[in-house]
C-alpha cells in the first residue's frame, strides 16, 4: 500500500524527531540533584513521541502493515498521567509518591486486554475511551492540586496547566469522535495541540528553575516529619493566621507561632520551607500585603 503524505504528516514527523532530540537532551542533562526527575520527564516525552509517530502511521494509511503487538502503544496514554504527576512530585518534594507502582496498574491491565483481544466491539471501544478520559482527568486534577499546595508557584502552575491543556485536547477529540463529527483535519489539529502541550512540559522541565534543587530536603534529611505531617502543619498555620490574624503583629516571631500551635520551632520552620517554598518572614510579608490590598478596597480606608 502506498503511503499518504501531506503537510500535516511532514509536520508530525518533524515533531517526532524533535521529541527524540528532547528526550536525549533530558537524559544527558547534567544535574547534581533531581536526576530522577529528568528520567521521569524523559520517559513522558519519549513515550508521547512514540505515540505521535504511531498515530502518523494511521494518517499515512500504513498501520495495517505493522505488527499487531504495536497496538500496545495506544495504551501509553495511561502512562502520561502517572509520569507527569510523579515528575512534578519528585521535582517539588525531591521524593517519589508512596506506592507509585499502583498508579501503573491501569496501564498493565490495558496492555493485557489489547494483547488478548484483537478486535473491540463498538461498546467496548466506548467504555475504553471513557475510562481513558477519566484517568487523564484525574491526573490533571492531581497536578493542579499539587500546584495549589505549592502556593501557586508559577513554574509548577504552568506545568500543571500544560498537562491540563493536553487533557483538554484529548477531551475534545473524544467528544468529536463520540458525536460522529470527527474528521481527519480535526484529528490533525487536536493532535497538534496535544504535541504543543507535552513538548512545552518537556522544554519547560529542561529549564527547571534553580529553586527546585532539593536543598530544603537535604537540610531536613534527618527530620522525622513525613510529607503528610508537613502538609498538616502548613494547613494548621494557614488556619491560625486566618482566624487570629497574627500576621498584623509587627514583631511576630517564629517561636511565638510555634508555641501557639504547640509545635517545635524546627518543625514549623521545615513545614514553611518545604510546603510553602519560602521563609517565615516571606510568608508573613505576603499575608500582610494581601491584607493591605484588601483594606484599600474598603470605603473606610479610602
Amino acid at each position: 500500500m502506498q503511503a499518504t503524505v501531506d503537510i500535516w504528516i511532514i509536520l508530525f514527523l518533524a515533531a517526532a524527531a524533535q521529541g527524540v532530540f528532547l528526550s536525549v537532551m533530558l537524559v544527558l542533562k547534567k544535574a547534581k540533584t533531581q536526576k530522577l526527575s529528568q528520567y521521569l520527564l524523559c520517559s513522558l516525552v519519549l513515550l508521547f513521541t512514540i505515540t505521535i509517530a504511531y498515530y502518523t502511521t494511521f494518517w499515512m494509511k500504513v498501520n495495517a502493515e505493522l505488527p499487531h503487538f504495536l497496538r500496545v502503544i495506544l495504551g501509553f496514554t495511561f502512562l502520561f498521567g502517572p509520569l507527569a504527576w510523579a515528575y512534578l512530585r519528585q521535582t517539588v518534594y525531591n521524593r517519589l509518591p508512596q506506592r507509585l507502582w499502583l498508579h501503573f496498574i491501569p496501564f498493565i491491565l490495558v496492555i493485557i486486554s489489547m494483547v488478548l483481544v484483537r478486535e473491540n466491539s463498538q461498546t467496548g471501544s466506548l467504555i475504553y475511551g471513557i475510562v481513558q478520559l477519566v484517568h487523564l482527568l484525574g491526573y490533571a486534577a492531581l497536578n493542579l492540586q499539587l500546584a495549589q499546595k505549592t502556593g501557586q508557584n508559577r513554574w509548577v502552575r504552568n506545568m500543571a496547566l500544560s498537562f491540563a491543556g493536553y487533557v483538554l485536547c484529548f477531551t475534545i477529540y473524544d467528544l468529536l469522535s463520540w458525536t460522529g463529527i470527527l474528521s481527519t483535519q480535526h484529528d490533525y489539529m487536536v493532535s497538534f495541540g496535544m504535541t504543543i502541550f507535552i513538548y512545552f512540559i518537556g522544554y519547560h522541565g529542561f529549564k527547571a528553575p534553580a529553586f527546585f534543587t532539593g536543598d530544603s530536603d537535604q537540610k531536613y534529611r534527618n527530620s522525622a516529619l513525613t510529607e503528610n505531617s508537613i502538609e498538616y502543619i502548613a494547613q494548621k498555620l494557614d488556619k491560625l493566621m486566618q482566624e487570629e490574624i497574627l500576621y498584623t503583629k509587627g514583631d511576630l516571631k517564629l517561636q511565638e507561632v510555634a508555641e501557639t500551635l504547640n509545635l517545635g520551632v524546627h518543625a514549623l520552620s521545615q513545614a514553611i520551607n518545604v510546603a510553602k517554598d519560602k521563609k517565615f518572614t516571606d510568608y508573613l510579608n505576603e499575608l500582610r500585603v494581601e491584607e493591605a490590598m484588601r483594606l484599600m478596597q474598603e470605603e473606610d480606608y479610602q
